[in-house]
């Protein structure tokens, strides 16, 4: 009878947990963008001491994610980080981080209007008010590569 109570406790014990996650709603990032219209990831890195992207803007990357809303706001955070050949001086390596609530619009060009900005297929882009430098980004949805003076970046487009 002992034995009976027993696995008739663990089949309700079983059967409630199921239940819990059958009519369980989806999970919830603790911040909202559900509603963003674009999410974009990206980076740009320049690894190689020999590559002209290093005469330019040195050894190092810069990535970060960019959130857009259907009314024109947004939220973004970028991380770089640079390196010096042979140990530099202070200030001259590090990393370093930015948030930011930009403002952006859609435009159409028939070319992607920077040599880092990926080509979009459809011809439209993003442009993103900042002031960290970061060109306009592909509309249409999809991941993108560029090449760029021996500097290799990676760009998501998402909902």
């Amino acid at each position: 009878m002992k034995r009976f109570k027993l696995l008739a406790s663990v089949a309700v014990a079983t059967a409630a947990t199921a239940a819990v996650f059958a009519f369980a709603g989806p999970a919830q990032a603790g911040s909202d963008y559900s509603h963003a219209q674009f999410q974009i990831t990206f980076s740009l890195n320049c690894n190689n001491p020999s590559a002209p992207c290093q005469q330019v803007f040195g050894l190092g990357g810069i990535w970060g994610w960019i959130a857009l809303m259907p009314n024109g706001t947004g939220n973004a955070e970028v991380t770089d980080c640079g390196h010096v050949l042979g140990g530099g001086g202070p200030g001259q390596s590090g990393a370093s981080h930015v948030s930011f609530d930009p403002t952006w619009s859609m435009f159409s060009s028939p070319m992607a209007p920077s040599p880092i900005t990926p080509t979009d297929p459809n011809g439209e882009y993003l442009n993103i008010a900042n002031n960290v430098g970061l060109p306009p980004f592909p509309a249409t949805y999809g991941h993108y590569s560029v090449t760029f003076m021996g500097a290799r970046g990676e760009v998501t487009i998402a909902p």
